[in-house]
């Protein structure tokens, strides 16, 4: 599973995934989290409530498929 196909099964609780498919997924999110946090001690000052406003923006959006990805896999366990 590619972290594209991720984003694209957001709503999909009926397939099958592997516990691998959670780790890479997991790993990638927590990467771009990072990215986003370390943008906020480059950017300027006045910029800063935009970049934690962003990152907490992400960070809900990766709830949605990571629910669906967690389901999927303990479909796959059961």
């Amino acid at each position: 599973m590619t972290y594209i196909n991720f984003w694209k099964q957001t709503f999909d609780y009926k397939n099958k995934s592997s516990f691998r498919d959670l780790l890479v997924c997991m790993f990638v999110n927590i990467i771009i989290l990072v990215l986003i946090m370390a943008l906020g001690v480059i950017v300027p000052i006045t910029w800063e409530n935009s970049i934690v406003n962003l990152y907490y923006i992400v960070l809900v959006l990766m709830i949605f498929p990571m629910i669906a990805l967690i389901v999927r896999v303990i479909k796959n366990y059961k």
